[in-house]
């Protein structure tokens, strides 16, 4: 009788201390699920504010050369067009030209699928620079896809506008249109001075007729 008592007490002993383990057990398995929460909301939150931060520099970036164009110093009325600079911008070339009278103007019609207009955007974009303050340059993106034309100036930046011109209407109502590139030069009076039809093969051959046509406004 005794020796069954024992049996009685000590399976109600193992019995209470494995309900005890698994009571202890319970707590520890809970706190390690909310700490894997825990870490993942973290993780999470880090990616996020990565995400955040990547999102705005890529915002900010189609607007880069824009934003970095330094207009100090500049005549009044070359302010405005550097601040257009390399972007595809709405609005009529005649508006445009009125609005730089007094200084000479290169207008360089282009499109993103024309190669000897990607063969020659160097040479502007470093005449631009080599002629900042003293000479106006837009470009006139003519028969193009908005589209195209903004990623060609993202591999081809240029300190200068282009003005969007889908149907090619205005390069011709300027003396443009019938090839590609053509480049269009008006002295510091607003007269255009020489249409010259086909790209520039050297930056020497483009800059001298910068100064003979533009800055000298020799006709």
């Amino acid at each position: 009788m005794s020796s069954s008592k024992h049996k009685r007490e000590r399976r109600a002993a193992r019995e209470d201390a494995e309900q005890a383990g698994q009571d202890a057990q319970r707590p520890k398995t809970r706190n390690v699920a909310l700490a894997g929460v825990a870490t993942f909301l973290v993780v999470g939150g880090i990616a996020a504010v990565v995400a955040t931060s990547g999102n705005d520099s890529g915002a900010s970036s189609s607007n880069v050369a824009a934003a970095r164009v330094d207009t100090a110093g500049l005549p009044a009325k070359f302010v405005a067009n550097a601040k257009q600079a390399n972007r595809i911008v709405d609005g009529q070339i005649f508006e445009k030209l009125q609005q730089l009278k007094g200084v000479p103007v290169v207008v360089n019609q282009w499109a993103s699928w024309c190669p000897n207009c990607k063969a020659e955007f160097g040479y502007f974009a470093d005449l631009a620079t080599k002629y900042r303050g003293k000479i106006a340059f837009v470009g006139l993106d003519s028969q193009d896809k908005r589209g195209s034309a903004e990623a060609f100036l993202k591999e081809h930046p240029v300190a200068y506008p282009s003005i969007f011109d889908e149907s090619a209407a205005q390069a011709s109502s300027i003396g443009g249109g019938r090839g590609w590139p053509t480049t269009m030069f008006y002295n510091a009076d607003g007269r255009r001075t020489f249409v010259r039809p086909g790209g520039y093969t050297t930056i020497e051959s483009l800059d001298n007729d910068i100064q003979q046509y533009a800055l000298q406004g020799r006709l």
